[in-house]
């Protein structure tokens, strides 16, 4: 079956009420906000000559994540909707692998760390451009990223064995992305009392989630366990 990636999205989120650019004000605008936790996150990192592979590559996927985004509010088309979940799965699946190539413990190499990354992104990827979700639309298609949520849950509680001084906040944003994701499954079911919807606070939550990702990846970036304490 051929896509048409010209297809119109519609009824995936309770703001569009018409086509058009304009269709989606919060769901766009808020877009932008990580646009701007990355271009800050840049700054930092300059700053403090903290430049390493790792953390370029996740805030160039931070970026790529705020433009897919805005381009899906405004266009909504399904071409619009894969550069939106590209860099979304792109930036899990290789904060996923530099934890796991990371770990003090090097509890995987360069290979195992490299699978893990190529199968979560294929995953993610899979259940967001599937028609269907696991669940319907009764959490407003948010199942697709429960993979997300497992690389969270299984990273935190890596980071909890070992110690690392990472930890609280890579705690932070899991919780955060709890938060995000119970605001993005409740955007269609919530519609008829909110008719602006709630996704646009996934992209908050989100942002900040991002934010305290890449503040834990410049703060620490040793991988052999000697990385900087928080100065207090």
């Amino acid at each position: 079956m051929t896509i048409d990636w010209n297809e119109p999205i519609t009824g995936a989120y309770c703001e569009r009420l018409a086509p058009g650019l304009l269709g989606e004000p919060l769901n766009a605008l808020s877009s932008l906000l990580v646009l701007a936790i990355s271009l800050l996150a840049f700054l930092h990192v300059m700053r403090r000559h903290a430049v390493t592979p790792g953390v370029m590559a996740l805030m160039g996927l931070a970026i790529a994540i705020s433009v897919g985004s805005l381009l899906l509010h405004t266009f909504a088309t399904r071409w619009a909707e894969l550069a939106d979940v590209l860099p979304i799965w792109g930036f899990v699946a290789v904060y996923g692998a530099f934890a796991l190539r990371n770990s003090p413990r090097r509890l995987a190499g360069v290979p195992l760390a490299l699978v893990l990354g190529i199968t979560v992104f294929i995953a993610g990827l899979v259940l967001s451009l599937r028609g269907t979700h696991m669940v319907g639309d009764t959490v407003s298609g948010s199942t697709q990223y429960l993979p997300a949520l497992l690389v969270a849950v299984a990273g935190g509680r890596m980071l909890w064995r070992e110690r690392h001084p990472s930890l609280r906040l890579i705690a932070i944003a899991a919780g955060l992305f709890v938060l995000s994701f119970s605001f993005r499954s409740l955007d269609i079911p919530l519609c008829g009392m909110f008719p602006a919807g709630t996704h646009f606070l996934w992209h908050i939550t989100n942002c900040l989630a991002f934010g305290v990702l890449l503040a834990a990846m410049i703060r620490y970036p040793a991988s052999d366990g000697t990385a900087d304490r928080p100065q207090v």
